[in-house]
């Protein structure tokens, strides 16, 4: 490992801290906490963060109490809005951390926001690592979460004592902005292996095949991706993973991003985003049938609500 940078704290001395306590958030520091490794937390939603008080970890009442006490923060909260706000929006992690802080982007966002908020970041001497996480095969241990680490490898280095307490591998992509690119790449991929997988079930009971037969034979031969759905769950989410809708709107933003991302590259690299588009709307169940004529329903509200930061 690599010492921390010249006036950096050591990493003795780090302290960090945890933003968005959603479903992929909590799962982190679930894994930190019984590791024993102390963080500081905070979500929007009070409830989220006090249930890991009785695990030893301190909760911040405010965004601000949280930047000004550690030198770490990582961020896993909804959308680019969400992971601006969080960092350079008012009260935010570049407004209250020290100079030498360190703050680790574990949203999936687009590239350039991680880019801009780095470039912003260099201006108050913080540092910003690019670190989305993606579900694997779990190892010996349990762990399943696998990083993807854009930005200076010192400050891979640095997140090493809390990287290796949830996740199983750690990649390191090159640049800040590099590795949401890989994950937004990886996202589409999936999405097209189980598009295919769902489809080949589909097929196997249309043939009148036993499905959990086909499966264990999907499994054990060349066609294995790891793509195939969990026994007896939905198409797409659910056991223990966000609910379909949730999960399909989350592969929806990913497609969203890459496609942006790859708006000026050359003709043909956005065959990767119809394709995985397509993909999705073969996984998901048919719509249910139009209402009978004659049932109205009453109109939307649309008096607009104000918008909360949404925890990934």
């Amino acid at each position: 490992m690599l010492a921390a940078p010249q006036g950096d704290p050591s990493l003795a001395d780090e302290t960090y801290g945890f933003v968005g306590l959603g479903h992929q958030g909590s799962q982190i520091v679930r894994r930190c906490a019984s590791a024993g490794r102390h963080l500081v937390v905070y979500d929007t939603q009070t409830d989220r963060a006090e249930q890991f008080r009785p695990a030893g970890m301190s909760v911040a009442g405010t965004l601000a109490e949280l930047g000004r006490r550690v030198t770490v923060a990582s961020v896993c909260v909804y959308s680019d809005e969400d992971v601006r706000t969080v960092v350079a929006g008012p009260g935010g992690l570049l407004e209250t951390m020290r100079s030498g802080g360190l703050v680790v982007i574990h949203s999936t966002c687009s590239p350039r926001t991680c880019v801009d908020l780095a470039a912003r970041a260099r201006g108050r001497g913080i540092t910003v690592l690019d670190a989305p996480v993606s579900n694997g095969a779990p190892d010996e241990s349990g762990r399943q979460l696998v990083v993807l680490a854009g930005g200076d490898r010192r400050d891979v280095d640095r997140c090493a004592p809390v990287f290796e307490l949830f996740g199983r591998t750690v990649v390191y992509t090159g640049d800040v902005g590099s590795a949401q690119l890989t994950k937004l790449v990886n996202n589409a991929l999936f999405i097209v292996h189980r598009s295919a997988a769902v489809e080949a079930l589909r097929a196997a009971g249309t043939l009148g095949l036993d499905p959990d037969g086909v499966r264990v034979a999907l499994q054990e031969c060349s066609a294995n991706a790891r793509s195939l759905p969990i026994p007896g769950g939905p198409p797409i989410g659910g056991h223990g993973g966000p609910p379909p809708d949730a999960f399909v709107a989350l592969l929806t933003k990913d497609l969203n991003l890459l496609e942006a991302s790859l708006a000026d590259c050359l003709p043909g690299t956005e065959h990767l985003v119809a394709t995985a588009r397509r993909a999705l709307a073969t996984i998901l169940p048919p719509p249910a049938p139009p209402a009978p004529a004659g049932f109205a329903t009453a109109p939307a509200d649309l008096t607009p609500a104000p918008r909360p930061i949404v925890t990934a």
